[in-house]
């Protein structure tokens, strides 16, 4: 039986039947972390040894580790992001 054919069948399901449907599907959602990640929900709690990187920390990690930017990048963000006219360079 394909998920499309299970679909079709339950809006012949009894209320206590679909209950029992809805149950199921909770219980193995919750066995399946890497499944919820996979469909674009995150886990409800993030690992107990891993504390959330405040912004800060993560912008100090991850300054000046781009690659492949023009030179006049920071000069002509506007340029680049907005297709404004370069500024002159200095």
């Amino acid at each position: 039986m394909s998920a499309q054919d299970i679909i079709d069948q339950l809006p012949k399901l009894k209320p206590e039947e679909l209950q029992l449907v809805k149950e199921q599907v909770a219980a193995l959602e919750a066995k399946s972390p890497t499944r919820r990640q996979a469909h674009g929900s995150a886990p409800k709690h993030p690992p107990a040894h891993r504390q959330k990187e405040s912004l800060a920390e993560f912008l100090s990690r991850v300054a000046g580790t781009a690659q492949g930017l023009p030179q006049d990048l920071a000069e002509n963000h506007d340029h680049y992001l907005y297709g404004t006219p370069k500024r002159a360079q200095s």
